[in-house]
């Protein structure tokens, strides 16, 4: 019995093998998407519905299932397998993300970019609703930052205004000219100046011109490197003629880089 069951087994799949290779590369497409992605078909007279809605809190994001017609049943895990009982599964631009047994699920991350967000409903067994032959699921998509590249520049420079101009920085520039120094020589500003672009811009580098991209990452690797420098003056490890100097050589290699970055598109004939 043992063997005529083994028997079977491999007779049933060398049959699904001529009938995949019959049908060629879709049959073979065909064929594997449902081995990998079995799927339970709704017949209970109340349809499972999900609607998906993100809400933004703080720096986070909750993702809302409104589910009907169907339970979410973590302790059932891997047991009973029909369409009134189970998970959600979540994706975000196609990838598998995790399973969701809650109403409300915390999103501590947000891909950059435009994002599809895709939630379908499972059974205890890992098989997908669905109802005439269609997944239960719904999709959303969600810009992430939620500003563009246009306007994460006016925000950048508004941000960047305000490093100089909040009271903070009135208040560390009258400091600063009482010891006959500039704003430009203090950590604190630039520490300001550098997160006010790297916070609204970094998000967009794929948005960037070739030339742009360049400039953008030199003049912020600058920028850290004359942090720190006047951190250290600041810890009284150099003196001020020193950072000053310093300074001024970091601040002159940002042309040099850009020009060899030229030279080096040229060369390759870009």
């Amino acid at each position: 019995m043992y063997f005529f069951n083994k028997f079977l087994i491999l007779f049933s799949f060398v049959f699904s093998s001529i009938d995949v290779a019959a049908h060629g590369d879709e049959g073979r497409i065909e064929f594997w998407k449902k081995y990998y992605n079995p799927t339970i078909e709704v017949i209970q007279e109340k349809t499972p519905s999900i609607k998906i809605k993100l809400h933004k809190i703080g720096s986070f994001y909750q993702l809302e299932s409104i589910i009907k017609n169907f339970d979410l049943t973590p302790e059932e895990d891997m047991r009973n397998n029909n369409s009134t009982r189970g998970y959600v599964k979540l994706f975000i631009n196609g990838d598998f993300v995790t399973r969701i047994y809650h109403k409300r699920f915390f999103m501590k991350k947000m891909p950059i970019g435009n994002n599809e967000i895709k939630a379908i409903l499972s059974s205890n067994m890992d098989h997908d609703l669905t109802y005439k032959n269609k997944l239960v699921e719904d999709t959303i998509y969600y810009q992430f930052p939620e500003y563009n590249f246009a306007e994460a520049r006016a925000k950048s420079y508004d941000l960047f205004v305000k490093c100089e101009f909040s009271s903070e920085g009135q208040t560390r520039l009258k400091e600063l000219n009482n010891q006959g120094m500039t704003l430009q020589e203090s950590s604190h500003y630039l520490q300001c100046v550098h997160d006010s672009r790297s916070n609204t811009l970094d998000s967009f580098k794929k948005q960037m011109k070739k030339y742009q991209l360049a400039h953008y990452n030199i003049t912020q690797d600058a920028l850290l490197k004359r942090i720190d420098l006047w951190k250290s003056y600041e810890d009284n490890q150099i003196s001020l003629n020193d950072a000053r100097n310093k300074n001024k050589f970091i601040e002159d290699s940002i042309d040099v880089q850009m020009n060899e970055f030229i030279d080096k598109i040229k060369d390759n004939g870009h």
